[in-house]
């Protein structure tokens, strides 16, 4: 779901955890531009803290499950048939539809489903015989004569008719079915949005995200002037009379109850075949236009691009989903799309981002639906995320950079907010486009970077999408996938905590940085203030540091996981400018950046305080490492990052041996539960 509110690249090539770069002078003009940005960020780090809240998986505001009651639980859907009788000149619905579906747990006495109060019951049939139903509210509940027994397959067939009350959801103020004439093309469209507790206000159903619909077929009668466009294929046309004809859908592919729709309208089919890289195999892209001549003419070339979209998803993120039916889109007046499986309802094509954030939907959100609203993220922060990831890959990375900057200034506009959603009673919470979307899409941009391997970032998209295909993903489900590719640590972060502070709990680290050069020698002095107190003590991040000069530029990445932190480095030239984070892949802000003339290595080495011991320091033979956490990594590197040695630790004691080490300084950090510190090694 997307809504509009009216209102090359450096690439760091060691993925240790710190690296010299040189930028080439082509995309000079590119980093200058960075740089000029940057100065944008400084205004948020004046922004008050505000209160403090933290809501984990064990402390959320209010949930609320997709059932109404508990009793719909008691089966498992497999099938549904809609045969529907639809125009657009009003949302009157005349329905019948009917499940099939397997009895679960225990023996079913009753069979509870949901459906607008407003819509009349004409009858209901269990396995062919009629039986009466009782109201309260939208649960309805049909007291069986004989209970039906666990492991046997029933069908419910509910004949209704009437005009839903529908509830404005905050999609644009619709909800279940909806009629609105489109002023900029004169065409009106009764059409259907589900998500995401709105599907009773036009079908007999079970809001559960967890029980997907094995198969689908959608019938949809209407006046012979106008389309009736559904999920997965169109199977047939039917005339049933002499103004009336019948559009028959057919979804094979599972699919959740929020995903099922239907569009009417005065349609045109566009229709074209693309065809995927490295394959002889091609695609329906299949999209139902306004009759208007201007219409077509006006979105025939973001139509035409689809495809390579299509092609470009399916090579990061594994193939299209459901390739085999199609992909398309059923204009209506919406102020941004709807991800309706294979055919998305869409208000507009001028903005190609719109585009690629519904179709990337049918990985992350149709494919592997989110397990609970709550965790809306690997639908919503996945999506929103596949924008950026168009704009870099068809325009430029400037483009998706000065994006990304733009969520990442969104999101600290208010400190109290989790990509968690922790009241999924509030559907303005759970699709927040500050914490849902663009928090979201920050975290995901910030783990590409943790990573900092693009072929290992997709590897994980792609075992997330191949794990929980056709079923249901949960942000801890992509935490673990993230794991089995990375490891625990990816480069020198642990997982876990990346999660936990990015994932569930809020706010973002400010930084105030101070800096010198003395000859090729280099110090800068970090300190970190979270800027919610107390949600996250201190954020652990890598960080990109910028040297600039007129004859070169440097990157240097350092880890910054301690509330203040002294940083030592040889570098040549000479400097005119310092920048942290210049490409902005961090949700971070800055109060000040100030040149120090005062620091020096004096200042490096003031005594550590560590529980961890280190002797002798300096050695000519092996160091001693005491007091280690069982299963802690040990990195030994280089004062240039080269990474000569790591190893992880068995035992509290551990030899670290230097042997084969030339004379000099070394780094060693230690990545463990409570510990994430560094010690500088001398070898004599």
């Amino acid at each position: 779901m997307h809504f509009i509110y009216k209102v090359s690249d450096l690439k760091v090539t060691d993925k240790k955890n710190l690296v010299l770069t040189k930028i080439s002078k082509m995309k000079y003009a590119q980093l200058i531009v960075s740089i000029l940005l940057l100065v944008s960020k400084l205004s948020f780090g004046q922004e008050s803290a505000g209160d403090f809240k933290c809501f984990s998986k064990n402390n959320r505001r209010a949930e609320r499950t997709t059932v109404l009651s508990a009793s719909e639980d008691n089966y498992d859907v497999k099938y549904i048939h809609f045969d529907l009788k639809l125009s657009n000149d009003s949302t009157y619905i005349d329905g019948n539809v009917t499940t099939s579906a397997l009895v679960v747990g225990s023996p079913m006495s009753a069979y509870v489903f949901e459906l607008d109060s407003a819509l009349t019951i004409d009858h209901i049939l269990i396995n062919g015989a009629p039986m009466l139903c009782a109201t309260s509210g939208d649960i309805r509940t049909v007291s069986l004569p004989a209970p039906i027994m666990v492991g046997s397959i029933f069908t419910a067939e509910i004949v209704y008719h009437g005009n839903p009350y529908t509830t404005a959801s905050i999609f644009n103020g619709v909800g279940g079915i909806n009629k609105i004439r489109s002023n900029r093309w004169g065409t009106t469209v009764v059409f259907t949005q589900s998500e995401s507790y709105h599907a009773k206000e036009w079908w007999p159903c079970k809001q559960s995200l967890l029980d997907k619909i094995d198969s689908v077929d959608i019938w949809i009668t209407v006046p012979d002037s106008l389309k009736a466009g559904s999920n997965g294929v169109l199977s047939k046309i039917t005339t049933i009379d002499g103004s009336h004809k019948r559009y028959e859908w057919k979804e094979k592919h599972p699919i959740d109850y929020y995903l099922i729709s239907a569009s009417v309208a005065n349609y045109i089919d566009y229709s074209y075949y693309m065809h995927f890289t490295g394959s002889t195999d091609s695609m329906l892209i299949q999209n139902y236009i306004y009759s208007n001549p201007l219409t077509l003419l006006t979105f025939k070339r973001a139509l035409d691009s689809v495809g390579l979209m299509v092609d470009y998803f399916s090579q990061i993120y594994s193939r299209y989903p459901f390739w085999n039916e199609k992909y398309g889109h059923c204009l209506a007046p919406l102020n941004g799309g709807m991800e309706h499986q294979t055919m998305t309802t869409i208000g507009f094509l001028d903005d190609p981002g719109i585009i690629a954030h519904e179709l990337s939907h049918h990985w992350f959100g149709d494919n592997v639906t989110c397990s609970t609203w709550s965790d809306i993220f690997v639908n919503e922060g996945m999506a929103s995320y596949s924008e950026d990831l168009f704009k870099e890959h068809f325009h430029s990375r400037l483009e998706m950079v000065m994006d990304m900057m733009s969520k990442q200034a969104d999101v600290r506009k208010i400190d109290t907010g989790s990509v968690y959603c922790e009241d999924t009673t509030d559907e303005s919470r759970i699709f927040s486009s500050r914490f849902s979307y663009h928090k979201g899409a920050c975290l995901l941009h910030m783990l590409r970077y943790v990573i900092n391997s693009d072929s290992t970032f997709f590897q994980v998209l792609k075992s997330y999408q191949q794990e929980h295909k056709n079923a249901n993903g949960s942000i801890e489900d992509f935490r673990i996938a993230t794991k089995s590719i990375t490891g625990l640590y990816a480069n020198g972060i642990n997982i876990d905590t990346f999660f936990s502070q990015w994932a569930y709990k809020y706010g973002y680290p400010v930084y105030a940085a101070s800096w010198n050069r003395t000859g090729n020698d280099f110090y800068l002095l970090l300190k970190q203030t979270p800027k919610v107190g107390g949600s996250v003590a201190c954020f652990k991040m890598p960080l990109d540091i910028m040297l600039h000069s007129t004859s070169r530029d440097t990157i240097i990445r350092i880890m910054a996981d301690q509330p203040e932190q002294l940083y030592h480095f040889i570098v040549g030239g000479s400097d005119s400018l310092v920048a942290i984070d210049p490409f902005h892949w961090v949700l971070d802000s800055f109060s000040s950046i100030i040149h120090d003339r005062s620091l020096n290595m004096l200042s490096l080495d003031q005594p550590m305080q560590s529980a961890i011991n280190i002797y002798p320091n300096p050695t000519t033979s092996d160091w001693t490492i005491e007091n280690l956490p069982l299963n802690s990594r040990m990195i030994l590197t280089d004062i240039m990052g080269k990474v000569l040695w790591e190893r992880d630790a068995h035992t509290a004691t551990e030899a670290l041996p230097s042997s084969d080490l030339a004379q000099g300084v070394y780094i060693l950090r230690v990545n463990g539960e409570g510990v994430n510190d560094s010690y500088k090694l001398i070898k004599g």
